[in-house]
């Protein structure tokens, strides 16, 4: 927004500016001015004065000194004044006062001629030139009151005459204030000639400015439509080239979907040319016997209602060839805000729909797959868990036979033969010194025994615990066998109990605590037990892991579920090494791991199996060093199939993606 008060406020900076520089000029002629008449005064003082006061007998007057001196202090005065404040406006009416002394100070020295008294009137001309009215009023007022005071009190020194004028003063301040009353307007006059110079030259530069930006808005504004213009051009040209060379085709349409424009690459794609189908409708060019008439009838449908439309189909060349493309269809808005065109965009998707066709094929084979190589993880983790208690079992049964080989019986054995040696004569034999030691050695004998009984109990104790142990885990093996597919009713602190079973031993064997937490111990819900005990122990097993390669102080295990809704929810997690975040969202991706040895089927089935049973598998970590977390959620009862459901796929059976869309225009 332009200031409206700048140009008064350039007026005045260039006004004062200018005058200042008036002023100095001025200035500088009044130094020497003042400089001239101190040397003036001086030669007034001893070549006339003495005269004047004396008569014919020459002499050095009094007034000789009051001349250099009073004068040399009014011309310092003067001019040191000029040099220290040489913008003030006080200096000009000190310049003013000054100047009137020095015109009261040539009079005196001449004796109060009437033709002195003319200084005074030379002295308003020059200061005149100052153009400032106001330093006149402070002369006339200087001159005044010194006619006052010396026409009074000196008269012969303002008059020449000896007797008392206390009203002649008046007289000579009239005609000083006559002089004054034609400079004064004068000096006003041009001090405004000065001022309207500044706003002609200020109204001067404002027009120069105002016009500079006018040419230079005028100059962007040109420079701004060239660029614009050719960026266009670059556009159109690069759009000329994309629609020439894309391989796509694109068609333009009118309201009535008629072509009205096709590009070279809808040519090489139905082989028709623009002369041979324009003014002909889209929608029925390319149709053919294998054209889905539903899917046909819904694009038909969106062109009456002016809307957008996107959709997969078989086409026909102009061979009548069948190919797949998907069609983009687009209202081109107007002018008048009414859609007045269509465009769409086809391209061929015969390799894609063939390819995802494979891809379904194969993904099923990868699901299979995936399936069986978790069902091995499991198997092979229920085999190392056997495995580890089988050692333990050998462990016992080898403490037994290395009891009963050093037993203490063979101690007995031989304390029973000497007492048979002295059958005959046991009493002798009992006194003799060797006959002493046999009770209290046969106590001992019996106290080992009774120890050998004891470990060897505790021994056959523990591989009774390890056999029973066996027998559960290959039990749960055989129910995750049998259970496959199969939904049924299961308890919460079921599965936690057969998860539990099925690691208990490797989590013991590396000193890795266990929490449960049940808030419903009870809960029951239907799903297939094998898929969630298959997901449950991979769980479990990788946190095992994740804990030895972490090698934390406290190695833990936590194990929760809970109701949610309608699912129910179980957790694993652990304080071990956790996952990095770059790498939490390929977490379940086929092949990838995080172990040194890992193969990457684990989790991929888990959650592969999670899916199946209609459930989910997540996790979260804080980062690398600070645990992981898997939550399972299924739902506590299984989907059911809704009766009457529209079937989604396609006339030819492939899954059809076609969609309105309202809000997509051009």
């Amino acid at each position: 927004m332009i200031d409206s008060t700048l140009p008064i406020k350039n007026t005045n900076k260039l006004f004062k500016e200018r005058y200042e520089r008036e002023c100095l000029r001025v200035n500088g002629f009044m130094k020497w001015l003042m400089v001239a008449q101190w040397v003036v005064g001086i030669v007034f003082a001893v070549f006339y004065s003495p005269l004047t006061w004396i008569g014919n007998h020459y002499d050095i007057h009094v007034h000789i000194w009051a001349a250099v001196l009073i004068g040399g202090s009014l011309s310092s005065f003067a001019v040191l004044w000029l040099h220290w404040y040489p913008k003030s406006s006080y200096s000009r009416h000190v310049v003013a006062a000054v100047q009137m002394l020095w015109s009261a100070m040539f009079i005196h020295l001449t004796g109060g001629r009437f033709e002195t008294h003319f200084h005074v009137f030379a002295s308003l001309a020059i200061l005149s030139i100052y153009r400032d009215w106001t330093i006149l009023v402070t002369a006339t007022l200087v001159v005044a009151v010194d006619h006052f005071i010396r026409g009074v009190f000196y008269p012969l020194s303002a008059f020449g005459i000896l007797t008392e004028s206390p009203y002649r003063w008046i007289e000579h301040a009239l005609w000083v204030l006559f002089e004054v009353s034609f400079l004064a307007p004068g000096c006003k006059r041009l001090r405004n000639e000065i001022r309207e110079l500044c706003e002609r030259q200020t109204e001067i530069e404002q027009a120069k400015r105002t016009v500079d930006v006018k040419v230079e808005e005028r100059t962007h504004d040109l420079v701004e439509v060239n660029r614009m213009l050719a960026q266009k051009t670059s556009e159109a040209e690069t759009l000329a080239l994309v629609a020439k060379y894309t391989g796509n085709a694109v068609a333009i349409t009118d309201e009535n979907a008629n072509v009205e424009w096709v590009n070279e690459g809808f040519t090489r794609i139905t082989e028709f040319a623009l002369d041979e189908i324009k003014g002909s409708r889209l929608t029925q060019v390319q149709l053919g016997d294998k054209t889905c008439r539903q899917t046909l009838g819904k694009l038909e449908q969106a062109i009456k209602q002016k809307q957008g439309f996107n959709t997969e189909i078989i086409a026909h060349r102009k061979n009548n060839e069948p190919y797949w493309t998907a069609i983009e269809l687009r209202p081109i808005v107007g002018a008048d805000e009414s859609v007045d065109r269509f465009i769409t965009i086809q391209s061929d998707i015969t390799s894609r729909v063939r390819a995802e066709q494979e891809n379904r094929k194969l993904q099923q084979e990868i699901v299979d797959a995936s399936r069986q190589a978790g069902m091995a993880e499991v198997a092979t983790g229920v085999l190392h868990n056997v495995g580890n208690i089988l050692n333990s079992v050998n462990v016992s049964a080898s403490m037994i036979k290395k009891r009963f080989t050093h037993s203490a019986l063979q101690n007995l054995e031989k304390a029973a033969d000497l007492i048979s040696q002295h059958q005959d004569s046991f009493g002798e034999f009992v006194q003799s010194d060797q006959g002493k030691k046999l009770p209290g050695y046969l106590i001992t004998v019996s106290k080992a025994l009774r120890n050998e009984q004891q470990s060897i109990d505790q021994e056959f104790h523990d591989l009774s615990k390890n056999v029973d142990h066996i027998k559960e885990i290959i039990a749960v093996q055989q129910t995750m066998a049998k259970s496959t597919g199969l939904h049924q009713e299961l308890r919460a602190g079921d599965i936690l109990s057969d998860v539990m079973t099925a690691n208990k031993e490797s989590l013991s064997n590396h000193y890795i605590h266990v929490t449960q937490d049940l808030e419903d111990p009870d809960l029951v819900f239907v799903s297939d037990k094998h898929r969630i005990l298959q997901i449950m122990i991979n769980l479990v097993r990788n946190a095992k892991d994740a804990l030895l390669e972490a090698v934390v102080d406290r190695p833990e295990i936590s194990l929760r579920s809970w109701r949610e809704s309608d699912l129910v929810c179980f957790e694993v997690a652990d304080n071990g090494i956790g996952i990095a975040p770059d790498k939490i969202d390929r977490i379940f991706q086929h092949g990838f791991t995080t172990k040194r040895h890992g193969h990457g089927f684990g989790l991929h089935s888990s959650a592969n199996a999670a899916t199946e049973v209609g459930g989910r598998l997540v996790v979260s970590s804080a980062g690398v060093g600070k645990g992981a977390r898997f939550v399972l959620r299924i739902p506590i009862e299984p989907s059911k199939p809704t009766i009457g459901t529209p079937d989604k796929s396609n006339c030819h059976g492939v899954q059809e993606t076609d969609f309105v869309t309202t809000g997509d225009t051009v």
